[in-house]
């Protein structure tokens, strides 16, 4: 029985350790382009997380808005931009600045380290019973399988306005940034 407990973790550290990997991939890439696919693979294995809480619809959400949608903002930031000499100024900042760099891993090691003692010497029933969290625990249990189609006919029905004024939002935006980036071409 303790085995097969033991390899239920297994999903969960390897989905840890590829988000961990592509977010450093992502960080240390000068390349705009493999820097952005490694994001999408950091938001695809949180998205595995998701699905592993049986969370569905936040897992596919997860992927439909941030992986494409960070892949879209990077097809029109290579589009729209010329990358080439601020690529070679970001390499040349984050590998000519040792000292920095050293600087900032010690800190954030730091941080990461005062972080996972405070979460892991915190007393976590005690926190729920005094903030009163624990009377929404059986909600949880209350939510049925078809919470997905219920999100879909509140989306589609009583939030109908605010969706498509989102949509609406997100083009305009996408037009204001194609108008800011075109380059002006003297006559």
């Amino acid at each position: 029985m303790e085995f097969l407990e033991s390899l239920s973790s297994i999903p969960f550290y390897l989905l840890a350790a590829i988000t961990v990997i592509c977010s450093l991939g992502m960080i240390l890439n000068p390349n705009l382009v493999r820097a952005g696919f490694t994001l999408i693979g950091s938001f695809a294995a949180i998205s595995g997380f998701y699905f592993m809480l049986s969370a569905n619809f936040v897992a596919v959400s997860q992927v439909l808005i941030y992986a494409v949608g960070i892949v879209l903002v990077i097809v029109f930031a290579v589009m729209l931009c010329s990358l080439k000499e601020e690529a070679s100024k970001v390499k040349d900042y984050i590998f000519a600045s040792k000292p920095k760099a050293a600087f900032s891993i010690v800190i954030s090691a730091l941080v990461f380290s005062v972080l996972s003692f405070v979460i892991q010497s915190q007393d976590w029933e005690t926190i729920t019973k005094l903030t009163g969290a624990s009377k929404y625990a059986n909600l949880v249990d209350m939510v049925d399988e078809k919470y997905t189609s219920q999100i879909g006919y509140l989306m589609l029905n009583k939030y109908l306005l605010p969706f498509e004024l989102i949509s609406v939002l997100l083009l305009v935006v996408l037009v204001g940034v194609i108008i800011l980036s075109k380059k002006e071409i003297n006559k």
